[in-house]
């Protein structure tokens, strides 16, 4: 079980450059998830948006976390949100 627990803190929550993995990962799931089915990309914007609400939480600490939520905001406007729009 560390393991998981090690390789979801190197992807998401570590101030090296590795944690830029687990941002870009997201909106490139979210991405596949639109292209499959319109009503998936609703659920990948919800999941991205509690990402970016975590994000926002760790900035306090670690300025550094704004890159990710730069990465997460851009990339759901570019594959979740304006897919969407034109339903």
């Amino acid at each position: 079980m560390q393991g998981a627990y090690d390789l979801f803190y190197e992807l998401f929550l570590s101030p090296e450059i590795s944690s830029y993995f687990g941002p870009f990962a997201l909106v490139i799931v979210g991405y596949f998830m639109v292209k499959k089915d319109k009503g998936l990309g609703i659920i990948a914007f919800i999941v991205e948006s509690l990402f970016i609400a975590h994000y926002l939480d760790l900035v306090g600490a670690i300025p550094a976390y704004w890159w990710h939520i730069f990465i997460l905001i851009f990339g759901m406007l570019f594959t979740v949100v304006f897919p969407l729009w034109d339903r």
